[in-house]
C-alpha cells in the first residue's frame, strides 16, 4: 500500500467514524464535542531543494475545518482547502502560481483555554497553474497562460499553532512542508507558511460513544 493510499484510506475511515458518532450518540454536554469553522487566509511559499532560486509570492487559502475534541488536552483537526502556492523570478518579471486541494490531518495540543498547537500530515491534489509574464506589448501589460504542474500530488508534514481572539475568531499560524524533503533531494518540494483567520459556525454539544453527560 503506497503512503498516498494510506493517508487517503485514514482520512475516509475518520469522516466514516465520526459521521457515526453523530449518527448514534444522543448523550449531550455543557462543553462542545466538535465544532465546523471557515477558514480564509494568506500564503507565502518557496521551493525546498530546487536548483533554481526563485522569491517566495504571497496568495490565498481557504477552506473549511471540523476539529473533534477528544479530551480536556488534545483535540483532532481535519480540513479541506483551497491554496494557492506562488513563486517569482529574482527579477520579478515572471511569477509562478500553483493552485492545490489539500486536506490536512492532524493532532491539536491544548495550552491552556486559549492557546493550542498544531502537528499532522497533509495531502494535496494539484489542481491547475499559470505562469504570468510582463508584455509591454500586451494590453493587459502581461501575458497570463497555463502551465505544466511541478507536483501532481504532494503529501507533507505540518506544525503550528493558533490563538483565541474571540468566542468564535482565532488567529491561526502553520508552516507544511514536503515529507520528500526529508529523504529524496532531487524532487522539487514546497515549504509554505499560512496564516490564517478560522471562524466558528457551528458547534455541536452531541457526545460521541455515549460518553456521561456532565452536571449542571
Amino acid at each position: 500500500m503506497t503512503a498516498h493510499l494510506f493517508f487517503k484510506t485514514s482520512i475516509t475511515t475518520l469522516v466514516l467514524c465520526l459521521f457515526s458518532f453523530n449518527v448514534t450518540a444522543q448523550v449531550y454536554s455543557n462543553e462542545p464535542s466538535s465544532t465546523f469553522s471557515f477558514t480564509i487566509g494568506m500564503t507565502s511559499s518557496n521551493l525546498l531543494k530546487d536548483s533554481v532560486k526563485y522569491k517566495s509570492g504571497i496568495l490565498f487559502s481557504g477552506g473549511f475545518i471540523y476539529t473533534v475534541v477528544l479530551n480536556e488536552k488534545l483535540n483532532i483537526g481535519l480540513e479541506l482547502l483551497y491554496t494557492g502556492k506562488s513563486f517569482k523570478s529574482e527579477t520579478g518579471i515572471t511569477k509562478f502560481r500553483y493552485f492545490y486541494v489539500d486536506v490536512p490531518l492532524y493532532a491539536q495540543f491544548k495550552l491552556g483555554e486559549n492557546i493550542r498547537f498544531n502537528l499532522g500530515a497533509q495531502y494535496s491534489i494539484f489542481t491547475n497553474s499559470k505562469i504570468i509574464k510582463i508584455d509591454q506589448n500586451s494590453s493587459t501589460g502581461v501575458n497570463i497562460n497555463s502551465y505544466n504542474n511541478i507536483k501532481p500530488s504532494d503529501v507533507g508534514v505540518l506544525f503550528g499553532a493558533e490563538i483565541d481572539l474571540s468566542k468564535n475568531l482565532a488567529l491561526t499560524a502553520r508552516y507544511t512542508m514536503s515529507a520528500s524533503t526529508f529523504y529524496d533531494s532531487n524532487q522539487i518540494n514546497f515549504g509554505v507558511f499560512q496564516f490564517s483567520l478560522n471562524y466558528v459556525v457551528f458547534r455541536s454539544h452531541k457526545q460521541f460513544l455515549n460518553r456521561h453527560k456532565e452536571k449542571e
